[in-house]
């Protein structure tokens, strides 16, 4: 039977959770005004959240493996529907104005922060686990990983898009609409999926440290990549208000127009140069940083919308060539007893970057509107350094196999 749609619907399960969280993203930093809150609480709310991730990330990516993948993922968009769903009702009392700031700030940071949080962290380490179950070989493995990449890209264009255009009818609108995207995923996903066979033998989980010495550079290499990606998408709405001087409605729709050349880049670099180029993770991983750090410059001193979108534009492109690189190539290196634990390290990383990025963004901000853009370039320029001269990149294959006539088929 073809891989080609399980591994579809498991990609629609991340670009679920992904839509459901970007569809609020443009919104955020206007509503968080409304709310009372300053730049800096609407990023701790972030990095609770992407706390609940990394604490999660491994133990999910461990049940993955003993309780079956399709359980976690339907597990996984449940939870993440009732997370937001009690935002979207906390959201619509705040504001009125009969809760006092601090209440709604704690209500706020359960909802949106906790809950969410932890079930959100469910999905990209299962779905990365089920694809290297699924998969073998260098090049069907990068392509399967470029698939999750690709719906998270998409997730990227559709939820800040979608949420844009809702909030022309009311900022509470996108904040209803995320819970019944999730909704109507969860049930696709629950039809669609494959239960595995009945008495098929699960692999025997094991813990891996983020330390391993196959492990420790690639998880550097993500939580790097995405630290620089959060220091954007989590300030880019903040920019574009005061740079372009723009009032709460204009700043949604065009942070989602920013937002939408950033996932654009993403999906095209994913969907068609990665399977095409055919290149191996180490040189995704090189091309990735140095991208990167091109289009944070070009943000850091964007005076314009046109520039502003094109910097982010190119910054979408480096993380579309990296990610595949530094998801695939650890798996590659791991037992098939391992994938659970090494998805779910991979996760933990970048929620740990998801974490620390909007409290830095957001800190950093507060000095001065180009200081996290600059130390993003600063970064960035390190892990293009790190990327082209450690020898715990070299080990991964040097060289991406040509997919056979069959996988050409399915893919």
């Amino acid at each position: 039977m073809s891989t080609r749609r399980p591994i579809l619907l498991a990609c629609l399960a991340v670009f679920g959770l992904m839509a459901g969280q970007q569809m609020l993203n443009p919104i955020l930093p206007p509503l968080a005004r409304e709310f009372g809150f300053g730049e800096l609480a609407l990023g701790t709310v972030w990095a609770v959240g992407g706390a609940g991730v990394v604490l999660a990330s491994p133990f999910w990516g461990r049940r993955g493996a003993s309780w079956g993948h399709r359980p976690v993922l339907l597990i996984s968009l449940l939870g993440a529907l009732a997370g937001l769903l009690a935002f979207a009702i906390i959201a619509q009392v705040g504001l009125t104005g009969v809760l006092a700031v601090p209440l709604l700030f704690t209500l706020v940071l359960l909802s949106r922060g906790v809950v969410f949080g932890l079930a959100w962290a469910a999905t990209p380490v299962t779905a990365q686990s089920y694809v290297a179950d699924m998969t073998s070989g260098t090049a069907e493995r990068v392509r399967g990983m470029s698939m999750i990449g690709a719906a998270q890209g998409l997730a990227l264009a559709v939820g800040p898009a979608l949420g844009g255009v809702l909030s022309l009818a009311g900022l509470l609108v996108p904040i209803y609409a995320a819970p019944v995207v999730l909704g109507v995923i969860a049930v696709v996903v629950w039809r669609g999926l494959p239960r595995p066979p009945a008495g098929r033998a699960r692999p025997a989980t094991v813990r891996i440290s983020p330390l391993d010495r196959r492990m420790w550079p690639f998880l550097t290499v993500g939580f790097g990549l995405y630290l620089a990606l959060a220091i954007v998408l989590m300030t880019v709405g903040f920019l574009v208000q005061d740079r372009l001087h723009l009032g709460t409605q204009e700043t949604g729709r065009v942070t989602s127009l920013v937002l939408l050349a950033c996932a654009g880049m993403v999906i095209l670099v994913q969907v068609l140069a990665v399977p095409r180029l055919g290149w191996a993770p180490v040189r995704l991983i090189r091309v990735g940083t140095v991208v990167m750090a091109a289009g944070m410059v070009v943000v850091a001193f964007a005076s314009s919308e046109i520039l502003l979108d094109a910097g982010v534009a190119v910054l979408g492109a480096g993380m579309g060539f990296g990610t595949p690189g530094f998801m695939s190539a650890p798996t590659l290196l791991a037992t098939r007893e391992e994938q659970g634990a090494v998805a779910g390290l991979v996760g933990s990383s970048s929620a740990l970057a998801f974490m620390g990025g909007p409290l830095l963004g957001t800190g950093l901000y507060e000095i001065a509107p180009t200081v996290p853009y600059l130390l993003g370039t600063a970064l960035l320029a390190a892990l293009a350094g790190f990327a082209f001269v450690h020898t715990g990149i070299r080990q991964a294959p040097v060289a991406a196999a040509v997919p056979s006539s069959e996988d050409q088929l399915v893919g």
